[in-house]
């Protein structure tokens, strides 16, 4: 064996290895935010279903906010609307999470609406 032959592997692994860090440092700054956005999103779906309507809809925004910060998510009372009626309710919430990626700020951006009727 030749020595120029030698290693010209070598630098394919090492590329190979750093593109793989980069998506592993990638997926563990985006997964949790979006995993925190849809277990809020179940929330709000379930808390229409069921503990609305004997609340007020300053006490719905008052627990969506709770859970947000329970979930560290940046939503404030500005981004959250509830209409309730006679029969209906209707909970929205639009934020944007921010994902510092180092080399690129990374918007999240979410628009949830859970409605229930009250029959």
């Amino acid at each position: 064996m030749r020595n120029s032959e030698r290693g010209d592997g070598k630098l394919g692994l090492f590329i190979m290895i750093l593109v793989l860090a980069a998506i592993v440092y990638v997926l563990v700054k985006v997964v949790p935010p979006r995993i925190n956005a849809y277990e809020f999103k179940d929330y709000m779906e379930t808390y229409a279903r069921t503990e609305s309507w004997s609340r007020s809809p300053e006490q719905i925004k008052k627990d969506m906010l709770q859970k947000a910060v329970m979930l560290d998510l940046p939503i404030t009372e500005k981004q959250i609307e509830v209409n309730k009626g006679n029969a209906a309710i209707e909970i929205k919430a639009t934020f944007d999470v921010p994902v510092d990626l180092k080399v690129y700020k990374l918007n999240l951006h979410y628009d949830f609406r859970q409605t229930a009727d009250h029959y």
